[in-house]
């Protein structure tokens, strides 16, 4: 892929978490948070609550991706700490919940970070005339909150979250949603995103290319065995700041 070049592309849309910034550490704070206001020993059982909290997430957000309602993040977030914790056997009020996951939602703003060379990628895409925007399933508001917050807001062009569509990715809508705010077609749109499901094959069914951030060191081979070899990225990165290479 040494012929690949961002710059062939009139626009780049970017995943959020994971992809232009690192929010890897709220979730576990929020979580140590939780726990040492309900059990007497937190870091016991933290692995097992963590794990819970995050299969109970994904598996509510597959529902919907399945047909079910449209369900907010902080909707299907705080079922995900409510169900993590009934697995413990711990039962808490309404109150308690409503305060643990405005905290876990808070620490997804305070606690991110733009990952390194992502700003001067963006700097230098922005100079070669090439729009951006930023698609991401995230609490409503905070892609917004936290472009900003990171001093990126001038980089975009358009920002999309699920409440704009009331879908997830990998459905269609919101990578639709961004296209038309772009007003650009599929073809000349590059997407760029962590989650292989989520981001590339999402990307995919609506005819972009797209480029795997693989930030977990997952198979790449087992990705297309289970989503089929049509879905291949047309580059897959560790890291966004390998891009600049491709400019």
């Amino acid at each position: 892929m040494t012929d690949f070049n961002l710059s062939e592309f009139e626009a780049i849309i970017f995943d959020l978490d994971s992809t232009l910034v690192d929010t890897k550490r709220y979730p576990l704070k929020a979580s140590e948070w939780t726990l040492s206001r309900c059990v007497p020993e937190p870091s016991a059982v933290l692995e097992s609550y963590v794990r819970e909290l995050l299969w109970t997430y994904y598996s509510d957000i597959d529902k919907v991706l399945k047909g079910a309602p449209y369900r907010s993040p902080y909707d299907i977030v705080r079922g995900a700490i409510q169900s993590s914790l009934k697995s413990l056997g711990v039962k808490v009020s309404r109150s308690f919940l409503d305060e643990s996951t405005d905290f876990f939602k808070r620490l997804h703003i305070e606690l991110s970070t733009t990952y390194p060379g992502v700003e001067s990628l963006l700097e230098r895409l922005k100079k070669k005339g090439v729009k951006m925007g930023v698609i991401t399933n995230s609490f409503d508001g905070h892609v917004r909150a936290i472009i900003e917050k990171l001093g990126l807001s001038r980089f975009f062009d358009v920002l999309v979250e699920s409440a704009d569509v009331k879908a997830y990715k990998p459905m269609r809508e919101p990578f639709e949603h961004a296209l038309q705010g772009l007003k650009i077609q599929p073809v000349d749109t590059l997407y760029v995103g962590d989650e292989y499901y989520a981001d590339v094959v999402g990307a995919w069914h609506v005819g972009m290319k797209a480029v795997w951030v693989n930030v977990r060191g997952h198979s790449l081979e087992e990705s297309l065995a289970k989503y089929g070899s049509e879905t291949a990225p047309v580059l897959v990165v560790n890291s966004v700041s390998e891009l600049t290479a491709f400019l």
